[in-house]
Parts: C-alpha cells; sequence; structure tokens
C-alpha cells in the first residue's frame, strides 16, 4: 500500500511502528492527526478525557483499515524518562491518569492489551492521553504481539484477557518510570523475559531505587501478582495506592 493519501488524509512522515501497524503524521484540510493503518480491523474508539481522540475511520480497497486520531506533539513518558524528567510525583501523577481511561475502557468491556510508557502520551499541562488499544489476539501462533517487558502471565500464555491483564501492566510501567527499568530487565531474550513474567517473583522497586519508601515494593508486588484474582480490582485502585506509598517522596 502506498500512503501518499488516505481519505483525503496526506501522510507526512512516519511517527512509530510496531506490531499492530504504523502510525502517520498527516494532516486533512483543517488539522493534522496521527494516522493510524492497522493490521488487522482497528478497535472501537472510546470517548474520555484520557484517551487520544479518534476523529474519523475506514477501510481500504484491499481491507487494510486506519483511524485518524489527535496528534499530541508533547512526547511520552518513556521519551521524558529518558530524558530524566520523571520524579515520583510525577509519576503518580502519569499513572493516575493513565488509570482512570483505562477503568473507563474497562467499563465499556474493552481491554488495552499494550499498557506502557511509550503509549502514554503527554498533552498539554502534563494532561496525560493513552493511545494505541491493541487489536485482540495479542498472542499468535505462539507469537507475543504486544510488548513482552510488560505483559501479563495470562496474556503471554494466550488466553483470554480482562481488565486485571492491564492492571498488571500499569504495575510493570510504574515500576519501569520509577526505576528507568522496565521488570525484568535482567532477563537475556525476549524468551526470558516470557519466563520471568510467567515465574519469578515480582521485582521491588527499591532494590533499584532505594530512596523510594518500602511501601511501593508491595504496590507492584500485588499489581504483578501472578493471579489476576490477587491483584488490585482496578486500575484506580493501583494509582491510589502507588499515591499513598509515595506521598513522603512527592
Amino acid at each position: 500500500m502506498d500512503p501518499v493519501s488516505i481519505e483525503g488524509y496526506s501522510i507526512h512522515s512516519v511517527l512509530g511502528t510496531g506490531r499492530t501497524g504504523t502510525v502517520y503524521l498527516a494532516s486533512s484540510s483543517s488539522q493534522r492527526v496521527a494516522l493510524k493503518v492497522c493490521r488487522a480491523q482497528c478497535p472501537i474508539p472510546l470517548r474520555h478525557p484520557n484517551i487520544v481522540p479518534v476523529y474519523d475511520r475506514g477501510e481500504l480497497p484491499d481491507g487494510t483499515h486506519w483511524m485518524a486520531m489527535q496528534y499530541v506533539p508533547g512526547g511520552d513518558a518513556d521519551n521524558e524518562l529518558r530524558a530524566g524528567r520523571m520524579s515520583p510525583a510525577r509519576t503518580v501523577h502519569i499513572v493516575s491518569d493513565v488509570a482512570r481511561a483505562l477503568d473507563h475502557a474497562h467499563d465499556h468491556g474493552v481491554a488495552h492489551g499494550d499498557v506502557k510508557p511509550s503509549n502514554f502520551l503527554l498533552g498539554g499541562q502534563d494532561c496525560v492521553l493513552l493511545t494505541d488499544f491493541g487489536v485482540a489476539p495479542f498472542v499468535r501462533d505462539g507469537m507475543v504481539l504486544t510488548s513482552a517487558a510488560y505483559a501479563s502471565p495470562e496474556m503471554l500464555r494466550g488466553k483470554d484477557i480482562s481488565g486485571r491483564a492491564d492492571v498488571y501492566s500499569l504495575g510493570c510501567s510504574l515500576f519501569r518510570l520509577l526505576t528507568g527499568k522496565p521488570p525484568f530487565f535482567d532477563a537475556g531474550s525476549k524468551d526470558d523475559v516470557v519466563q520471568a513474567h510467567l515465574h519469578r517473583e515480582p521485582p521491588q522497586p527499591t532494590m533499584f531505587a532505594p530512596w523510594l519508601p518500602p511501601a511501593i515494593d508491595h504496590v507492584v508486588a500485588t499489581a504483578m501478582a501472578k493471579d489476576p484474582q490477587l491483584r488490585y480490582q482496578t486500575a484506580g485502585e493501583l494509582a491510589r495506592a502507588a499515591t499513598g506509598a509515595l506521598a513522603p517522596n512527592r
């Protein structure tokens, strides 16, 4: 497919690409947009202040799906972390905004499936917008279609997932933003990372960021419990626990 023009949108550059599709910087007659060309049917858009708005969507003659979303030029949480601009206070603010988006999605029966800091876009006044809702299935023919570094055990086993899989991934993201490292970063290969999520105990943030209060270790351990029933019931519950645990460091 030559994405020079899609339904009136002109393509300017590639913003990012992954297993589920490619996102382009594009424009219509009235505005710039982030235009995602999906390798499967694009998910139904959700409306929430912390979810990237979808303006338009369609299908090309070859069956390829696309959707035009708000272009957010402020970068993402992972880039801000790499730039050294991620304090505990900013971390819990970001996690709280993402949690609100996830709880809204879960209330509508939608699991995100690829919760990770690079999908936490930062808009004006640090308003966080969650983007890139995944397309099920998240594992196909034994291949992980989402980011293994943040994937829940049930997702890696190819099972049906609920919102608690996103809670697990949000716990992994919390660990990453607090420590600068993804969980199980010491695993030697992607297969080793998968095995770590399946079998190893959750890592303790204070082992890598000893200035954090010990209570945060329990928060991450609960969020990343192997059994979904033992995790926080909602993303909001995780965010509130993280905020409380990190209060002395804010």
